[in-house]
């Protein structure tokens, strides 16, 4: 069976270069992977034949086509993300390509990775993505394209995969998308080797340093936990999304505020796989806050395949994917200083937790999840 995945690789620990890699290693699938244009996802190595195909521009549908034509593929994965394919205007264009592709006689699958309920697209919400004011981008103006994306991406594709239950509902319930056509397969966990050492006072934080992640909460619980417990400090791993830099400063300007210079150190993006072992392996617990769940978290399998315990915001779909004191602890909003104390007090659970995430991270193993993408293409073919 020849599939074409579509999606960016880049960067490092990204989700579409788990799953890849898994499918690389089935028997009988030959894949190839439409990446942008980025040169550096052609050192990505077993995932795949990689071919940069697409820019991040409305040109992107007919560089697909145009390379879909010669390869003639079985199957065509593609991933949908809001970012991932450029502009507003190219994610307007995104179900056109599947229309497109459906035309011309393709089995076609997209994987939607993200969403909200309906009611949950406010003022509030948008605050939290971009801080510039548009006439165009509104509650209700929003709806209506979410509706539009999700409701045609349903339509033209034979099936549709996301990853929790939670997500499954959100699209079905308020989004449109054909309730018979929706397959929950959730995220795979990448094989790590879990380096054992002793672990240091420092709680650690890998992902995107933007408003939505929640950080101010982190900061308030952290600066009072650190009144009696000086000596630990939180170290932040991330990177900058273009277009939300205000949102980067305004965490510099919270430490500052906090008065945390000396208890936080603010590392960037690492994308050195041996250096970010190190500090996962050395941290007391992996931080990951948010203000709102969109869908499966991308830093929590990533922590998760490290063995590590997870705090996480008892929020979405966290509650889904982390069984509260089993295999990660959830936390209020207003909580933090209390658990920052209740893992620093209690190296016994967390080693437990830590003990049923590494078990965790077998049964979900990347190869499982692409057996069970296998089966989804299987019954198209």
């Amino acid at each position: 069976m020849k599939v074409v995945f579509i999606s960016s690789l880049l960067p490092s620990g990204h989700f579409s270069q788990i799953l890849t890699n898994a499918l690389s290693k089935q028997k009988n699938i030959k894949l190839i992977v439409y990446t942008d244009e980025n040169r550096r996802n052609l050192l990505i190595k077993n995932c795949g034949k990689i071919k940069t195909v697409w820019s991040r521009t409305g040109k992107f549908i007919f560089q697909i086509l145009s390379q879909i034509k010669k390869d003639k593929p079985d199957i065509i994965h593609i991933q949908q993300e809001f970012n991932m394919y450029g502009s507003y205007k190219s994610v307007f264009l995104f179900p056109y390509l599947i229309l497109l592709l459906r035309i011309f006689g393709y089995k076609v699958i997209v994987t939607i990775h993200a969403a909200v309920y309906k009611n949950q697209v406010s003022r509030e919400f948008i605050s939290l993505f971009t801080t510039k004011k548009s006439f165009v981008i509104r509650p209700f103006t929003l709806k209506i394209f979410f509706y539009y994306i999700f409701k045609l991406t349903s339509l033209f594709s034979h099936s549709v995969v996301c990853h929790t239950h939670l997500l499954k509902d959100i699209l079905t319930s308020d989004w449109g998308v054909n309730l018979n056509k929706i397959i929950v397969i959730p995220t795979g966990i990448p094989a790590k080797k879990n380096i054992r050492v002793k672990k240091e006072k420092y709680f650690f934080y890998f992902g995107y340093l933007v408003r939505r992640k929640g950080l101010d909460y982190v900061f308030t619980g952290f600066s009072q936990f650190i009144k009696k417990n000086k000596d630990y400090t939180l170290i932040l791993a991330g990177g900058i999304i273009q277009g939300q830099e205000e949102a980067f400063a305004e965490i510099k300007e919270m430490i500052h505020t906090y008065h945390l210079e000396k208890n936080i150190i603010v590392r960037g993006f690492i994308d050195d796989e041996n250096e970010l072992g190190e500090l996962y392996a050395k941290a007391t617990a992996v931080i990951i806050p948010a203000k709102i769940s969109m869908g499966s978290s991308g830093p929590l399998y990533h922590a998760q395949s490290y063995g590590k315990c997870i705090i996480a915001s008892n929020i979405g779909h966290f509650k889904e994917d982390i069984n509260h004191l089993y295999d990660g602890i959830l936390v209020d909003h207003d909580q933090w200083k209390n658990i920052f104390e209740f893992v620093v007090n209690h190296p016994e659970i967390v080693e437990e937790i830590e003990k049923n995430v590494r078990q965790k991270a077998k049964t979900k193993s990347a190869d499982a999840i692409a057996k069970k993408h296998i089966e989804v293409y299987d019954s198209l073919c």
